[in-house]
């Protein structure tokens, strides 16, 4: 019995040492690493390619203070080119200038409300949809570089039958009902995800005169089947009771209402944007979860860095040989006098 207290005392004395010889401060912050972030997008329907290169940031006490300080953000000296291989061979090399964006949305980041971003303008004979384009970024004369590689998307386009029904007029009400008409194309090689918009412009009259607006509606997105350009036609169904419910929603409480005399409907425009294999991978691993697991996996294609480089593309329809695309006569008819519109002034 006296042994065993003897050993219960030694083995106390010996856990309050050890907790009392325990390291009790600890290093909150980790050290420091200047990550390269980036974000580029090439699109061939564009005048002009954007790459965005940040930075990782670790400051003591708010972190979120930081993220509005453009010099917490940016790297002093970037060389960013856009290398364009043909068949293995280097065939162009785009050197991106930098320019300071101002028409910065609120929030968070970008201090003063711009951001510097990197850029070159299309060639004027377009972008090569069979070439491999890599990005080649130098940060300090080679203290760090961030490479990455990513092909362009093929050619698609509106299917026929679809281009037919926007030729005549779109009919999205006829004999007293409202008609659904889906939005069709072919899918696109080396594409996996897409969206469908309808742009509904319109003129406003006043004492000014006239004044072009247009509501954009977006109508969702469809995914292909593989990015080999195989498959089904993929579409976006246009409601016809949402699109006046929508054009009634987006001219409600218009503040200077009073002051327009009249309104015409001027035309319709149809685009469908599809995005590269790793875009469509980056966007889904970022989409908002309803999962209870709150950690996500991080997605990149840069070698060296954090982000993505990939590609998308946008298709417009919005003219038949040169004519304004409409509405047929009955769904003209509805939205000058139909339930949901007839008090907005359409003429």
């Amino acid at each position: 019995m006296n042994i065993l207290k003897s050993l219960l005392i030694v083995a106390i004395v010996a856990i309050i040492t050890a907790i009392q010889s325990c390291k009790t401060d600890f290093e909150l912050y980790a050290p420091y690493d200047d990550i390269p972030i980036v974000y580029a997008i090439l699109d061939q329907s564009a005048d002009t390619q954007y790459v965005k290169v940040n930075k990782t940031y670790l400051g003591k006490g708010d972190n979120a203070s930081y993220a509005s300080i453009n010099d917490s953000v940016l790297f002093d000296n970037v060389v960013v080119n856009v290398l364009e291989y043909v068949n293995g061979s280097l065939s162009n090399t785009y050197s991106c200038d930098p320019i300071w964006i101002t028409d910065v949305d609120p929030g968070l980041f970008y201090g003063g409300g711009t951001q510097k971003v990197y850029f070159f303008p299309t060639p004027t004979s377009g972008l090569n949809s069979d070439a491999t384009y890599k990005l080649d970024i130098n940060i300090d004369n080679g203290r760090k570089t961030a490479k990455s590689e990513t092909k362009l998307i093929g050619d698609f386009s509106f299917s026929p039958i679809f281009r037919q029904q926007t030729n005549v007029g779109i009919n999205l009400y006829s004999n007293n009902k409202y008609n659904n008409v889906p939005m069709t194309w072919k899918p696109a090689v080396g594409a996996l995800k897409y969206e469908a918009v309808m742009d509904f412009v319109y003129q406003d009259s006043t004492a000014s005169g006239w004044e072009t607006k247009t509501i954009k509606w977006k109508l969702g997105k469809a995914t292909g089947v593989d990015t080999k350009g195989g498959g089904e036609d993929l579409s976006k169904d246009i409601f016809g009771e949402n699109f006046y419910i929508n054009i009634k929603n987006k001219l409600a409480n218009y503040p200077n209402e009073a002051n327009v005399i009249k309104r015409r409907f001027k035309k319709l425009i149809y685009s469908v944007s599809a995005a590269g294999e790793d875009l469509s991978t980056y966007i889904a691993v970022n989409s908002p979860s309803n999962s209870i697991v709150t950690n996500r996996p991080t997605y990149t294609n840069i070698d060296g860095g954090l982000g993505i480089f990939s590609s998308r593309v946008t298709i417009i329809l919005d003219n038949a040989a040169g004519q304004d695309l409409k509405l047929s006569l009955q769904s003209l008819a509805e939205l000058k006098s139909g339930q949901y519109t007839n008090h907005l002034k359409f003429q």
